[in-house]
């Protein structure tokens, strides 16, 4: 039971979303110096993203627009026997995301100090093998975050043109942004966001096969932020700051190369 009991730490960091026409989960990664951050599907809260054109007077032409609503965060409270007694609600921003990849980073508001997850080392996400002991949390339906327990089933499994991995830990609607987590030793770390699940056609309708989740495996979520300069998220290497000079000069570069094109 020791193992499963650490699973605690994994579970007091697994949140519901409410967003716009949608509910799911996330999972707090980093809380530090004020900002606390969350990861889930772009799924959930696509519709709080909306896009337009506007006016440009001084261009004098349109241009296009985004607009990013935000989503509230309901963070479990949890008395001294880990039963959850209660939601506390914070309001969150969309730090960024990525339609195709289904990911969404978000900050919160306030400047709370949250519960983390640990993360899986970088340099062993890949080599993971399978029938691995895993574990899948989430507000599954709505409901505060439950924990269920299976083997890593799958890897390298193609849909829209990124890999996802399988998990055989039970999940249902809800359950979309939330955490599945990976058993070493005593500990649980995080391994990546519960975004499918398989179904079944049943003439007019569809079975949600429960066993069959579909999950964006870490390695994904590493290269992602990495990309986008926020390694300060999982490198205590790298500050908040440093991260965001890097993504001003990244910016900027990727400004120059437009211009540069467009002169061409």
């Amino acid at each position: 039971m020791k193992a499963h009991g650490d699973l605690v730490k994994a579970f007091s960091a697994s949140c519901r979303v409410d967003a716009k026409g949608a509910r799911g989960s996330c999972t707090i990664i980093y809380s530090k110096d004020g900002e606390t951050y969350v990861i889930t599907n772009f799924h959930v809260v696509a519709n709080n993203v909306k896009y337009g054109t506007s006016w440009d007077p001084l261009l004098q032409r349109d241009k296009k627009t985004e607009l990013r609503d935000k989503a509230q965060i309901l963070f479990p409270r949890m008395n001294k026997n880990n039963d959850v007694i209660g939601w506390a609600t914070v309001d969150a921003d969309i730090e960024m995301y990525h339609k195709e990849q289904d990911i969404t980073l978000l900050k919160f508001r306030d400047e709370t100090p949250y519960p983390v997850v640990k993360w899986y080392p970088e340099d062993k996400v890949k080599s993971i093998p399978i029938l691995s002991e895993i574990a899948c949390i989430g507000a599954a339906l709505g409901q505060k975050p439950i924990a269920t327990l299976g083997l890593l089933n799958g890897k390298q499994i193609e849909i829209d043109n990124y890999e996802y991995w399988m998990s055989g830990a039970q999940s249902i609607f809800g359950n979309s942004g939330g955490g599945l987590f990976i058993l070493e030793g005593e500990e649980w770390f995080f391994l990546g966001i519960p975004s499918r699940i398989a179904v079944q056609p049943m003439g007019f309708t569809a079975q949600a096969i429960t066993h069959m989740g579909y999950f964006v495996p870490l390695h994904r979520i590493y290269e992602w932020l990495e990309d986008n300069c926020y390694q300060f998220l999982y490198d205590e290497n790298f500050t908040s700051e440093q991260c965001a000079e890097m993504r001003e000069e990244k910016a900027k570069n990727e400004l120059l190369k437009l211009l540069a094109k467009t002169k061409e």
